[in-house]
C-alpha cells in the first residue's frame, strides 16, 4: 500500500501576501479600477442620452406645429379664412382658447393646445405652450411669445405656425418655409 500524506495549512499567495484560500472576494485595487471604469462610461453614456432626449423633444414639438398648420389648413379649406387674432387666443398659461367662428377649432381639427402638448422644457416656464400674435406685414421679423406660435392675420386672411427652441431665439421649423 502506499500512503500519501498531504497536508495543506490552506495559505495560498497573491501579490506577496498570504491569505485564507477560502476567502472570497475582490481586493481593494481591483474594487477601485472598477469603479473608475463604471465612471468613465457612465461620463460618456450621460451626455448622449441627454442630447438624444432633447432632439426628442424638440421633434415632438416640430411635428406638434405642423399638426397645428394642417389644422388651420382645414380650417381655411371649410371656413374659407383662417382664424383671425380675435378669434383665436392664448393665455398666460400657454392655452390656445377659441371665441367666435372659430369655435369649433378645438376639438374638430385639433384635440387639445396646451401647455401640456410641448415638450422642450425651456428655462423660463413663461414660455412653454403655444402662443397667438399678428402676423408682421411687410416681411417683418417674427417675435415669438411662446415654444410654438400661431400667427395670424386680423382678416383671416393668412396664418403661420412657428416652432422655437428652448430660448425663443432659433426657429426649429416654420410653416413659411
Amino acid at each position: 500500500m502506499n500512503f500519501r500524506l498531504s497536508v495543506s495549512l490552506g495559505l495560498t499567495t497573491s501579490g506577496g501576501r498570504f491569505r485564507e484560500s477560502d476567502e472570497a472576494g475582490f481586493t481593494l485595487v481591483e474594487l477601485m479600477a472598477v469603479m473608475i471604469i463604471i465612471g468613465i462610461l457612465a461620463a460618456i453614456a450621460i451626455p448622449k442620452l441627454t442630447a438624444g432626449a432633447d432632439a426628442a423633444r424638440r421633434n415632438a414639438d416640430i411635428a406638434t406645429a405642423h399638426e397645428l398648420k394642417s389644422a388651420l389648413d382645414r380650417f381655411q379649406v371649410e371656413n374659407g379664412v383662417y382664424p383671425t387674432t380675435d378669434e383665436l387666443s392664448a393665455d398666460d398659461s400657454g392655452k390656445v382658447t377659441v371665441k367666435g367662428m372659430a369655435e369649433g377649432f378645438i376639438p374638430k381639427y385639433i384635440n387639445r393646445l396646451d401647455a401640456s402638448t410641448t415638450q422642450q422644457k425651456p428655462a423660463n416656464a413663461a414660455h412653454k405652450g403655444f402662443g397667438v400674435a399678428e402676423l408682421p406685414a411687410g416681411g417683418s421679423a417674427y417675435t415669438p411669445s411662446r415654444l410654438i406660435t400661431v400667427f395670424l392675420t386680423a382678416d383671416g386672411s393668412a396664418a403661420e405656425v412657428a416652432a422655437y427652441d428652448v430660448t425663443l431665439t432659433h426657429v426649429l421649423w416654420t410653416s413659411a418655409q
